[in-house]
C-alpha cells in the first residue's frame, strides 16, 4: 500500500512539474516574440482561401504566431513544440493560427497541405456537437473522482484495500487516456486523408511529413534509457501519429481512389 501512494504521489508531482515548465516556457516565448510581417499573414490567408475554394466552403480566418508551444530546444529551428499549426476555436468561430517557420521554409504546395489539414479539423468540429467534444474529459473527471472515492471509502472501512484501490484508479485513468489518444490520432488521420484527397499532391504531403519528422519530432537518442523512453513516448503518448505513418495512409488512400 506505501508503494502505492509513493507511485502515485511521484506520478502527480511529476506531472504538476511539466504543465508548470511547459506553461512557464510558453509564457516567455510569447513575451519575446516579435511581430509577425504581414507579409506572412497575407500568405496564410492565400493557402487558406485555396483550399477553401477546392473544397467549396468559407475560408476560416486565419493568424500567424512565432512558435507554437514551448521551443523544442534548438535555438536555430525557432520552433515550438505546438506544431506547424493549429485549429483554434473562440466562441464557436475558428482560426487556424501558422507558425512563421510553417510558411517560410516550407514550399507554397506544402504550406497548402497544411492549410487542407487544418481545413479538415475545422470542418470535422463543425459536425460534432460540444457535448460529445468535451465528454471525454466528464468521464475522466468522473472515472478519476469515483477512484478517489473508492480508496478513501476502503482507507476508512478496510485500509489493507486502500492500495489496490488506487492502483486500479490509475490503472483505469491511464487506459482512459490511452483511449483519448487513439481517438486524436484518428482524426489527424482523418484530416491528412481529407487534405490528400484534396490537394491530391502526395509530394507535398512527403515534403510536410519529412520536415515535422526532422523539425518538430523529439530526436531518439542513440542508446540507454533515454532511447527507450522517446520510444515509449512516440509510439503510445503522442496525440499525433508517427510522420511516416501519416505518409503511408496518406500513399495508400491517394492509390486506392479512382481517377478523376
Amino acid at each position: 500500500m506505501a508503494i502505492a501512494y509513493l507511485a502515485g504521489a511521484v506520478l502527480l508531482v511529476a506531472a504538476l512539474a511539466k504543465m508548470l515548465l511547459t506553461w512557464s516556457t510558453g509564457q516567455r516565448t510569447r513575451r519575446a516574440a516579435a511581430p509577425i510581417d504581414t507579409a506572412l499573414q497575407q500568405r496564410a490567408v492565400t493557402a487558406m482561401a485555396d483550399v477553401a475554394q477546392l473544397a467549396n466552403v468559407a475560408a476560416p480566418t486565419t493568424d500567424v504566431v512565432a512558435i507554437l508551444g514551448a521551443p523544442t530546444g534548438a535555438p536555430e529551428r525557432g520552433l515550438g513544440d505546438g506544431g506547424l499549426a493549429v485549429t483554434r476555436f473562440r466562441d464557436g468561430y475558428p482560426t487556424v493560427v501558422f507558425t512563421q517557420a510553417a510558411l517560410t521554409e516550407l514550399s507554397p504546395a506544402a504550406v497548402q497541405s497544411l492549410a487542407a489539414h487544418e481545413l479538415a479539423h475545422v470542418l470535422r468540429r463543425a459536425h460534432s456537437s460540444t457535448m460529445a467534444r468535451y465528454a471525454w474529459l466528464l468521464g475522466y473527471l468522473v472515472l478519476v473522482l469515483a477512484g478517489l472515492t473508492l480508496t478513501v471509502t476502503a482507507l476508512a472501512a478496510a485500509p489493507q484495500l486502500a492500495g489496490p484501490a488506487m492502483l486500479a484508479t490509475m490503472a483505469a485513468a491511464v487506459a482512459f487516456l490511452g483511449l483519448q489518444v487513439a481517438f486524436d490520432r484518428r482524426e489527424e488521420i482523418a484530416a491528412d486523408l481529407f487534405a490528400i484527397d484534396l490537394t491530391r499532391d502526395l509530394d507535398a504531403a512527403t515534403e510536410l511529413m519529412q520536415f515535422y519528422e526532422t523539425n518538430l519530432a523529439r530526436p531518439r537518442p542513440a542508446h540507454g534509457l533515454g532511447r527507450a523512453w522517446t520510444r515509449l513516448e512516440r509510439r503510445w503518448f503522442a496525440t499525433h501519429p508517427e510522420p511516416q505513418t501519416r505518409l503511408a495512409a496518406m500513399r495508400r488512400h491517394l492509390a486506392n481512389r479512382p481517377a478523376d
